[in-house]
C-alpha cells in the first residue's frame, strides 16, 4: 500500500516501486508495464539512484517535494513527462547533456531555486515551465530550442525576450510578472501565436516592431 500523503517517503531500495501506477500495454502491445511513478507531496527530501529501479517509466511526478538535488534522475532514458515544481532545487545541469532524457517532452521546474536558466538540451523537449523561480540570469550557453512550443515564465526577472531567443516553433510565451521595458526581441520567434507579458514594467511602444505573422494574442494588460 501507498503510505498516507501527510508520511514522509526515504527513498531506499524497494520503495520506489511501491509508487508505480498506470498499467498499460506497451507500444508493441506484446507486454504490460507501469506508465507513471507517482511521488508527489510525499515529503521527499533525498533522491537515490535506488529511483532506477523503475527506470522505464516514462511519467515521474515528484511535484511539492523538499528535493534539492537531482542528478540521480540521469539515466532515466525513457521518461517522457517529468514534474519537479515547488522543490528546493538549485541546479538544473543535469538537462544540459546532449545524450540526457532523450526523449522528454514535458518538463517542470517551477517553483524552485536556480540561479539561472540553464542551456537545456533535451531534444524531444515540447513543453517547459521555468515560473516563480525569481531567475534573470540566462546561461551562456544557451541557443534556442529546436523543437519548444510552450514556455512558461511567468514571475521572473527577465528584462527582454531576447533571453528566448532561437526557438523556430515556439508557439505560446508567457511571461507575466517580469522586468521587460520594451517588446523587442522577439525576431527569432517567427511561429509565435500567443504571448502573454502582463505586469511588466513596459511604459510605451515608441519603435516600430518587427513582422510577427503568426501572432494571435498578445496581453499586455
Amino acid at each position: 500500500m501507498n503510505p498516507d500523503p501527510e508520511d514522509r517517503v526515504v527513498i531506499k531500495a524497494g520503495v520506489t516501486a511501491q509508487h508505480l501506477v498506470n498499467f498499460k500495454p506497451t507500444i508493441d502491445n506484446d507486454n504490460y508495464q507501469f506508465e507513471k511513478i507517482d511521488m508527489h507531496r510525499r515529503k521527499i527530501e533525498t533522491l537515490h539512484v535506488t529511483i532506477k529501479e523503475c527506470v522505464d517509466a516514462s511519467d515521474f511526478d515528484l511535484y511539492d517535494n523538499a528535493i534539492v538535488d537531482i542528478k540521480p534522475l540521469d539515466g532515466m532514458l525513457n521518461l517522457v513527462r517529468l514534474d519537479l515544481g515547488n522543490n528546493r532545487i538549485k541546479s538544473f545541469n543535469v538537462f544540459t547533456g546532449e545524450d540526457s532524457f532523450p526523449n522528454l517532452k514535458w518538463l517542470n521546474i517551477a517553483n524552485n531555486k536556480p540561479t539561472e536558466l540553464p542551456s537545456i538540451k533535451l531534444p524531444k523537449l515540447e513543453y517547459l515551465d521555468v515560473s516563480n523561480n525569481k531567475i534573470e540570469k540566462v546561461n551562456d550557453g544557451w541557443q534556442g530550442h529546436a523543437n519548444l512550443r510552450i514556455i512558461k515564465a511567468v514571475d521572473n526577472k527577465f528584462k527582454s525576450l531576447a533571453v528566448f531567443k532561437i526557438c523556430p516553433k515556439l508557439e505560446e510565451l508567457y511571461v507575466a510578472q517580469n522586468a521587460f521595458t520594451s517588446l523587442s526581441g522577439w525576431e527569432s520567434l517567427p511561429a509565435l501565436k500567443r504571448l502573454h507579458c502582463r505586469r511588466n514594467k513596459i511604459e510605451k511602444v515608441d519603435e516600430e516592431l518587427p513582422p510577427l505573422d503568426s501572432l494571435e494574442y498578445l496581453n499586455l494588460r
